[in-house]
């Protein structure tokens, strides 16, 4: 491993940066050991949006600061880069239904594309570093070990110091000699292009890759995980004192196991809700029946009496319980008022931010009136609804409707998900039941 060349100073890399319009700042910190020592960080481009990066003075600033990552800028939505300069598109690929390391991948590559390639065992130590997957005379498809500038743009952003001279940090499609002028053209040359030469890998070869998604920079995922921490944590013991249903238990922990996936997470939480619908149509249809029965005008003899019964038997029959929206509305209704869910809203200034901006429209058009106690569980249900309907309608003419994974409305979703997740802890709670070892 190359030793950081500490000759190279931050003053220097921040000289760099400074002469091609990068903005950094130099802070000094005395935590370190007792003694003080210097990082930078800079805010790298990524279409209309910066991501801050941080290096520290025992990096080894020389490697980074020969490698052409001032040349690139983000592509929004994935793992990816792209230089006008030096005409290339390169994104982080994956591979997740096998599992491999980038020695197989790529040694399976080059048996298919590359087959004057010696890859007997006696010349595994001359594995390819890329493979050619398409080319013509305009442009070239590779395959193969990130380069140094995605490496050193992708790790350090996560907080991750490595030596990027090694570059075994993963595997990326490049495009090479084509035009491009803007971060849009650049995402959407990506996207065609991987979307029809994987299709071929997978139909072809069952080699299944995906466009990695962008990761988020450390700096955010510290602020999210702390959004996450319930402030007034303290200690208490566990109980077996209440037990709960498995069928919507499973969806509960499916959609936290699938929390960084915001459309996975989203629609299992809303299952949880779901599964609880027909128990309070029928609550809500015992407690009409009950009523009607109280109501000492009622006869038995009547015809219009027993129609009145009949009517409300029909309307929340098992099996046809109703609309839908007016389902999760009754649910909603029996889990929790309208002052609790404002004061879950109004204690994390997060989620303030969004339902009072613009971002909130991006999902719904109904807004959630943040002081109205009474008018705010429609309105909630209404809007839960409407982002439900945007995930699960596949049709064609629905698409410009429909939330996609990788977009800024699948990130916005996240904020949706706090909510739901709190109502669907709610319905397991109040329904339930005594814990029993057998």
């Amino acid at each position: 491993m190359n030793q950081p060349d500490n000759s190279y100073t931050v003053e220097q890399f921040k000289e760099i940066l400074d002469s091609n319009n990068f903005q950094s700042t130099i802070y000094t910190d005395t935590e370190y050991a007792g003694k003080p020592y210097k990082y930078l960080t800079f805010q790298f481009p990524v279409a209309r949006n910066t991501e801050d990066i941080t290096i520290f003075e025992d990096d080894d600033l020389y490697a980074i600061a020969n490698c052409n990552f001032t040349k690139f800028r983000g592509i929004s939505n994935y793992e990816a880069i792209w230089s006008k300069e030096l005409n290339i598109i390169e994104c982080e690929i994956q591979n997740t239904r096998f599992g491999k390391s980038n020695r197989f991948i790529l040694r399976n590559l080059s048996s298919i594309f590359d087959t004057s390639s010696d890859l007997s065992y006696e010349n595994i130590r001359n594995d390819p570093s890329e493979v050619v997957i398409f080319s013509n005379d305009s442009l070239k498809v590779t395959i193969g070990l990130c380069s140094k500038e995605i490496t050193f743009l992708s790790t350090y952003k996560e907080g991750r110091h490595i030596d990027i001279n090694q570059r075994r940090y993963g595997i990326s499609m490049k495009i090479e000699n084509i035009s491009i002028d803007t971060e849009e053209a650049a995402r959407l040359l990506l996207e065609k292009i991987s979307n029809s030469l994987f299709f071929q890998l997978s139909v072809l070869y069952s080699l299944v890759f995906t466009l990695t998604p962008r990761r988020i920079p450390r700096a955010e995922k510290v602020l999210r995980r702390k959004r996450l921490q319930n402030t007034n944590m303290e200690s208490r013991a566990l109980k077996l004192e209440y037990e709960y249903e498995k069928t919507p238990m499973s969806l509960y922990w499916f959609a936290q196991n699938n929390i960084d996936s915001p459309i996975f997470a989203f629609f299992a939480f809303y299952q949880v809700l779901e599964y609880y619908f027909p128990i309070y149509s029928q609550s809500e249809a015992k407690n009409r029946i009950k009523n009607l029965f109280k109501d000492p005008r009622f006869n038995l003899d009547s015809d219009a009496d027993m129609m009145r019964l009949l009517n409300v038997i029909t309307a929340k029959n098992i099996d046809v319980i109703g609309d839908e929206r007016e389902q999760l509305n009754n649910v909603l209704k029996n889990l929790i008022s309208g002052d609790e869910i404002i004061d879950f809203i109004k204690s994390r200034e997060f989620l303030m931010e969004y339902y009072v901006g613009k971002d909130s429209n991006k999902l719904s058009n109904e807004k959630l009136p943040i002081n109205d106690t009474t008018g705010i569980i429609p309105k909630l249900s209404t809007r839960i609804y409407d982002i439900r309907c945007r995930i699960v309608h596949n049709k064609a003419s629905d698409t410009h409707k429909k939330i996609l994974p990788i977009t800024k409305e699948e990130d916005c979703l996240r904020n949706e998900i706090y909510i739901l997740k709190y109502l669907a802890e709610k319905a397991l709670i109040i329904n339930s039941k005594t814990f029993h070892i057998y």
